[in-house]
């Protein structure tokens, strides 16, 4: 039988977490709401996603941002279903081993590691740079100067987060509100640029078609990385267990996240991808946002974007390190990860040990891309691809999990069909054909294959080392896993 890792914990008042456990009731649905979204982290998002973007289809940005919603509402909703049947920090981990298979299991909690920290490098480098471009515009550029200053960055959010989950939402609500009050106001100006004609570009019908968007081969390209753009939003399911009403808050949170992420990027896509003209959007890479700034506002007032993209990205890094140990935490509970990972400071209910391996982590990575060949804007493009294939794959798998799990009651009722069944599903398979689309459409470089799906494939190997060597119950015996889906028959709260 796995370890309880659901326990409902004390009061809200309880100074100390129960020896083991994360802090229960530590966190609000709007807690909840805003971490998804700063996980997503929209001005840092933009800054690194909109030259790839605009790279891959033109001006044509709104359509695979609009195409790329319809599945990752599915799979929202199929992670609010997982979530009133189990709260897991390890979420899509726990779902898929519980509802599928561990080794399943394993591969997709593998995966979102990777994600994460694939991701705290394309959020870190635009850290330094911006950074860079508010202090030292002159050394803006320069790559090595960028990873130094990210990886500053990355240690402070990483020390900040010892001191519990409550001070780093606290924190979220502040950059949150600055963030998107300033995406607005130069959202503002971007569209008024559009209709005096004062942009680069002008609206034409090509803007919202497939052939504008360079057909199916840019078409899928786009769609990849307006998945990356979502991704991020299931942080507000990882806290699970810290948050009130942890059935049905977690899940209410990365529903609203995707809602408002569309109309977020919608918006800012429209208004920002015109203002420059196309090369010398893709020239500006990570400095992107504050290059449109500039255009749009010329003077010192135009380095509000570059904060705003910097406190947003320092806010993302401390949410990608939030989900990567809440999920390491729950991983090492089943004895697939190091046992150290479980360690939880008794007062502040952090998981503290899994936080700082997973800062240290996320600072390798940074070395290495500091030393890759290319530019950073084949890097930032790279990344931003990459991790749009993992996440399409994951997010995949925890739909089928949902569809799977609640097949029993799918036709009880109209909601529970189209909600929790064919909506989902559709999710799924539309994700999977993207994925599959990229790589026979070659929409991306070889390069971005072997990362996406390197990265993937290597969890095999190693889940066959954890059963056969390590001899770990949960991938040894697949069997205890039917029997806690037999012992929990009746326990469904998925219906919608």
């Amino acid at each position: 039988m796995r370890a309880n890792s659901t326990d409902t914990g004390s009061p809200a008042k309880t100074e100390m977490a129960p020896s083991g456990h994360l802090k229960a009731n530590a966190l609000s649905l709007s807690d909840a709401i805003v971490l998804g979204l700063a996980s997503s982290a929209p001005a840092q998002t933009m800054a690194v996603a909109l030259p790839a973007l605009v790279a891959a289809v033109g001006y044509a940005g709104l359509l695979p941002i609009a195409c790329a919603f319809v599945p990752m509402l599915g799979i929202a909703l199929a992670y609010q279903r997982l979530n009133r049947w189990e709260q897991s920090a390890g979420a899509t981990y726990t779902w898929v081993s519980k509802a599928l298979h561990p080794y399943l299991g394993f591969v997709a909690g593998w995966m979102i590691l990777m994600y994460y920290t694939l991701g705290t490098t394309s959020m870190t480098v635009p850290a330094g740079i911006y950074t860079l471009q508010l202090l030292a515009p002159g050394m803006a550029n320069n790559k090595l100067a960028a990873v130094a200053v990210g990886s500053l960055w990355n240690l402070i959010v990483t020390f900040l987060l010892l001191a519990g989950i409550e001070i780093a939402a606290r924190l979220q609500r502040v950059l949150a509100v600055f963030e998107y009050l300033v995406l607005f106001f130069f959202a503002i100006l971007g569209i008024r640029a559009l209709i005096s004609g004062h942009a680069a570009a002008r609206v034409t019908p090509a803007w919202f078609s497939i052939a504008g968007a360079g057909g199916m081969k840019g078409f899928s390209a786009g769609i990849l990385i307006a998945v990356f753009m979502y991704s991020g939003w299931d942080a507000a399911i990882y806290v699970n267990e810290e948050t009130k009403d942890k059935e049905a808050n977690p899940g209410r949170a990365a529903v609203s996240s995707v809602v408002i992420l569309l109309f977020v990027y919608g918006l800012i896509t429209f208004a920002y991808q015109g203002v420059l003209n196309r090369s010398a959007l893709q020239s500006s890479a990570g400095n992107a946002l504050a290059v449109i700034a500039q255009r749009l506002m010329p003077g010192p007032s135009s380095l509000l974007l570059s904060l705003v993209v910097l406190l947003g990205t320092v806010a993302c890094l401390q949410v990608a390190i939030v989900s990567s140990s809440r999920l390491g935490f729950a991983m090492a509970k089943d004895r697939v990860m190091p046992s150290f990972f479980r360690i939880v400071h008794p007062r502040t209910g952090s998981p503290w040990a899994v936080t700082l391996f997973m800062g240290g982590i996320n600072l390798v990575f940074l070395m290495l891309t500091a030393f890759e060949a290319g530019g950073t804007r084949e890097v930032l493009s790279n990344i931003a691809s990459a991790l749009g294939i993992i996440a399409s794959l994951f997010y995949a798998l925890t739909a089928i999990a949902a569809v799977w799990q609640y097949r029993a009651v799918l036709f009880k009722n109209a909601g529970n069909f189209v909600l929790g069944g064919l909506w989902p599903a559709l999710g799924a398979i539309s994700l999977l054909t993207i994925v599959v689309e990229a790589v026979l459409t070659r929409a991306v470089p070889t390069s971005v294959l072997w990362a996406g799906l390197g990265a993937t494939a290597v969890a095999l190997p190693i889940a066959l080392g954890i059963h056969y060597i390590g001899k770990v119950p949960f991938l040894s015996d697949p069997r205890q896993q039917q029997i806690q889906l037999q012992t929990r028959r009746g326990r469904f709260r998925g219906e919608f």
